[in-house]
């Protein structure tokens, strides 16, 4: 994930409190963080264009999506709710979704091959009219959004639009069917998985090990690959996990998934975490990955069968800028929320969807462990073109809002009566 540490301004105020602990604290002074870009400018030294966003940065998860077997589905986070299946009479059920690679679309497959594209996903066939040998159980898109394989319990593989076929084990008696999916970064290759942890590769996809010979609990469910494509995650249906490759482990949802059984595991695009998806619409975030909401406490139609992860280029942090002060009443003991400034140079709107602040103090007496930030930004906040606009403006609640507690120690804080506090922030935005 890629972060920008915005240049900080000069004190702003220094309004000095009483002088002893034992009396009430007034006052803290305190500085304003200025963390707003110096010219929204492109590499190349010019301001951007009238109509297109600056998207230089590496992706970033900014929510997903859960489809259910009655192809309802559910979006969180910035994820755009598209459109889905649900109240369609469906000749079969949904077993699946897929998303394009700028998380404005997704696709929805069904056990026939029948293919649902939704926003700028596009149809580029299905098997809907096919007689298959064995039902189609999971999908996957090429990365560039141009086309998708889908892979059947025999292990058989379709391949539509760009996606080229790479093999299939349609021809092999296995001893349990395929479960699951997932292509290499460059569209050369993918992997299948069994329902038993055995991984096949084709293409340019590198076999890094399985669980076929390990003793399972329940059953394997899906895999997802990493964005090298030098390794991969298996999930089985209790919620363990194994890893492989260059795919490290961050957690398991064994134990956990006591609503029903884990269907789904995506992995962030840093690689640094993964998001469970449970039947139940429970999910569980481990490592970098955000929670950003679930269907745990809905009533579901049908249970949830997929999960699709919608991920954008960052914004490249000299096109925007975040500043941000906190209110004068910041006493021991006490806490103030941040009402947080967004400047936003470009042309078209822009998402924050995550925002750190920490603090300096500057002095050894009154050290910067004096303070904390309790939380950051915990919700995506869409900032208009070309503007300057706060928190509170948007009518963000103040309890989304970052905030900053002094803890009362028990003893003897004067130290920090009178002295500046300085803000940083990292803050990261899509388009």
């Amino acid at each position: 994930m890629s972060t920008a540490v915005h240049p900080i301004s000069h004190l702003s105020r220094t309004i000095r409190p009483a002088l002893r602990r034992a009396l009430p604290w007034a006052l803290c002074s305190l500085t304003l963080l200025v963390g707003l870009a110096t010219a929204g400018l492109s590499a190349s030294g010019r301001a951007p264009s009238a109509t297109t966003l600056l998207t230089d940065g590496p992706v970033a998860p900014v929510g997903y999506w859960l489809a259910a077997s009655d192809g309802g589905v559910f979006a969180y986070g910035d994820a755009p709710f598209l459109g889905s299946m649900g109240g369609t009479a469906l000749n079969r059920p949904v077993v699946g979704i897929a998303a394009t690679p700028d998380g404005r679309g997704y696709w929805l497959v069904a056990s026939d091959g029948g293919i649902f594209a939704f926003g700028d996903a596009t149809f580029s066939g299905s098997t809907g009219a096919i007689t298959l040998n064995s039902p189609i159980v999971a999908m996957a898109a090429s990365p560039d959004g141009k086309g998708y394989w889908l892979v059947a319990a025999d292990g058989g593989v379709f391949s539509f639009g760009d996606a080229a076929f790479h093999g299939s084990t349609g021809n092999l008696v296995l001893r349990r069917p395929v479960v699951d999916i997932s292509a290499t970064p460059t569209g050369g290759g993918y992997w299948l998985a069994a329902s038993d942890g055995g991984v096949f590769a084709f293409g340019d996809a590198s076999y890094q090990g399985s669980a076929a010979a390990t003793p399972l609990v329940r059953p394997v469910g899906t895999i997802d690959a990493t964005s090298h494509g030098s390794g991969y995650w298996l999930a089985a249906s209790d919620g363990g996990v194994f890893s492989y490759g260059d795919a490290g482990f961050h957690g398991s949802a064994a134990g956990l998934a006591t609503g029903g059984p884990v269907v789904d595991l995506q992995s962030t695009p840093s690689d640094g975490g993964y998001w469970m998806a449970g039947a139940d619409g429970g999910v569980f975030s481990f490592g970098d990955a955000p929670f950003f909401g679930s269907a745990g406490d809905v009533v579901l139609h049908r249970p949830v069968v997929g999960m699709a992860g919608a991920d954008r280029p960052t914004v490249p942090d000299r096109t925007f800028g975040v500043a941000g002060d906190v209110g004068p009443q910041l006493l021991p003991g006490g806490e103030e929320p941040i009402d947080l400034t967004f400047t936003n140079h470009n042309p078209v709107p822009i998402t924050v969807i995550t925002n750190r602040t920490s603090v300096t103090t500057g002095s050894t007496s009154c050290p910067p462990s004096e303070f904390t930030v309790t939380q950051g930004l915990t919700r995506p906040v869409t900032i208009p073109a070309s503007t300057t606009i706060t928190l509170s403006e948007l009518g963000v609640d103040r309890s989304d809002w970052p905030s900053l507690a002094m803890p009362d120690t028990g003893v003897d804080q004067d130290a920090c009566q009178g002295r500046p506090l300085l803000l940083h922030y990292r803050a990261e935005a899509v388009g």
